[in-house]
């Protein structure tokens, strides 16, 4: 099984367990346009923040924002926070480690999904905000 395999976070450790598709899941993601994979992969990105503690939100809010604007791989160690919550997943290759952001999606959510000032510092958009964003990047990606 591979990194790219299904995934679900584990709600008694927050951990991410890999899962085989369905034959009947395999072939409904067949039918999925990218426009549906696009939101569903940037909705999933919201929500898993939105259940992180308070403060570690924060953390790993700014670190999604640093990554979307470097040129950095995910690593645990440029990444510490984004490792720590299943954003970077690590995949054993022989002898060697690599790793990938667990969405394709994840270099570019800080521009639709994230707020920054300095009064606040880093913060989630609220949900209808964020939604409006979406549909906006949607529209100028997909049309």
């Amino acid at each position: 099984m591979t990194i790219t395999d299904r995934k679900r976070e584990d709600p008694a450790t927050n951990l991410n367990v890999f899962l085989a598709l369905t034959p009947e899941e395999q072939s409904r993601q067949t039918t999925i346009t990218p426009q549906e994979r696009y939101q569903q992969g940037m909705q999933d990105i919201w929500e898993k923040i939105h259940r992180l503690p308070r403060g570690q939100d924060q953390v790993v809010m700014s670190q999604i924002w640093w990554y979307g604007k470097s040129s950095a791989s995910p690593s645990p160690k440029e990444f510490p926070a984004l490792a720590t919550h299943g954003f970077i997943l690590e995949e054993p290759v022989g002898e060697q480690v690599f790793c990938e952001p667990y969405s394709p999606y994840l270099k570019d959510f800080w521009r639709i999904g994230i707020d920054v000032s300095l009064a606040y510092g880093f913060r989630l958009r609220p949900y209808s905000a964020f939604q409006a964003s979406l549909a906006a990047i949607m529209h100028m990606i997909f049309n």
